[in-house]
């Protein structure tokens, strides 16, 4: 018997832990999505190409930590914002739904009003805000936080940072290698994708709503 216990509780404890890996996952791949730091490449590039290669990294980092910085901020006060309006998660999943959509719709046809922005500091407007944390990622972590939880969204928000950087870095030489086309078309595949998580959100927020009518 207490055999059997014993393997019971492994069972359950690695079920468990796969389903935080599974949560993790989910949390970093969407957010890098949204994020677009592939897609960011070709703007990023020429936005510091006048640049010296330690000038272009300080303002990478600077720009990476900004933007990280205002996810984490909504991360752990936005949605109580919203929440004192009296927004519920199904609105949240809704209309954060149609804006992912627009975004990756947006940016599938190529449009992108970010690279009109010029400020004295590149690293914050528009680098940080909004090619990085713009509204959909803005979104996103708080989506995450509610469905996933605080651990996980912020791990997420940190491997991002990281991959973030990692990617602006070697924006040159991955220019050089693959082209500035081929670094589009990836992030059009990516963009893709969204558009099928945000219309699976709006899906799932419906349902919601409809379930919430069902019951009353």
């Amino acid at each position: 018997m207490a055999l059997a216990a014993g393997g019971a509780e492994k069972v359950l404890y690695a079920g468990s832990r796969g389903v935080r890996v599974r949560e993790l996952w989910e949390s970093f791949l969407m957010l890098f999505i949204v994020l677009d730091s592939v897609g960011n490449i070709p703007l990023f590039y020429s936005l510091t190409g006048h640049l010296s290669k330690a000038e272009r990294r300080r303002v990478f980092a600077k720009s990476v930590a900004v933007a990280s910085a205002l996810l984490v901020a909504f991360v752990l006060a936005g949605y109580e914002f919203l929440e004192y309006y009296g927004v519920t998660f199904a609105d949240f999943k809704v209309a954060g739904g149609l804006l992912l959509f627009l975004i990756a719709l947006q940016g599938i046809l190529g449009r992108i009003e970010a690279e009109q922005l010029r400020s004295e500091d590149i690293s914050i407007v528009p680098m940080a805000t909004p090619l990085l944390a713009g509204p959909g990622s803005i979104y996103v972590v708080m989506y995450l936080r509610l469905a996933y939880g605080l651990t996980p969204t912020l791990a997420s928000i940190f491997l991002n940072t990281l991959a973030a950087y990692a990617i602006l870095v070697g924006s040159g030489k991955l220019l050089e290698k693959v082209g500035r086309n081929t670094v589009l078309v990836l992030s059009r595949v990516l963009l893709l994708l969204l558009a099928v998580i945000a219309v699976s959100m709006v899906r799932s927020g419906v349902e919601d709503y409809l379930t919430r009518l069902g019951t009353s």
